[in-house]
């Protein structure tokens, strides 16, 4: 076996620099694309549906002025607020156990990145949601799992500045669709 002639290694130059251009160039543009962001107007309803059995959907509002995220899931919202505060809304459908649910939704959190504990609050909203509140472990926030009939919703308020009143007008408005 032969060693490689010094012309037989400019081919594999030229192909490991597409390559890498392939993968670099992309992944710079991407970085420095905006992130899609639609405002939210005054007197928005903002439904989000979990997949099973009805009711499936719920809605709220109370965030006229933020942005909205494009996430492609029809069971979560993701808003930025003015202030620079995440807050993030998910439903769940199917549930026959809300306590568990409500222990499983918080681990489901510290997988998402947003490790929480449940701090002892127990909310009632006026549209018959209610569960226990909690709070960020690692860092700023507050949340709240809720439930009514058969669905759960878990909702994130992530920032220095959140506290569960700026989270209680959104709470506030949810109600089943």
């Amino acid at each position: 076996m032969s060693m490689p002639s010094r012309t037989e290694w400019k081919p594999a130059v030229l192909v490991l620099a597409v390559v890498g251009a392939l993968i670099a160039v992309p992944s710079a543009l991407a970085a420095l694309v905006p992130t899609r962001e639609t405002p939210v107007a005054p007197g928005t309803e903002i439904v989000l549906t979990a997949p099973g059995v009805a009711p499936d959907s719920v809605s709220f509002a109370g965030v006229a002025g933020w942005q909205r995220r494009p996430t492609g899931d029809d069971s979560t919202a993701v808003l930025g607020a003015p202030d620079g505060s995440r807050l993030v809304v998910s439903v769940l459908d199917g549930v026959t156990d809300f306590p568990g649910a409500a222990a499983w939704r918080l681990k489901v959190l510290g997988v998402q990145g947003f490790d929480a504990y449940f701090d002892g609050g127990e909310i009632k909203t006026p549209n018959g949601f209610g569960g226990p509140t909690c709070r960020g472990a690692a860092q700023a926030g507050v949340c709240a799992i809720v439930g009514n009939d058969n669905l759960a919703v878990t909702l994130v308020l992530a920032g220095d500045d959140a506290t569960l009143p700026e989270l209680m007008p959104i709470l506030d408005t949810l109600r089943v669709r």
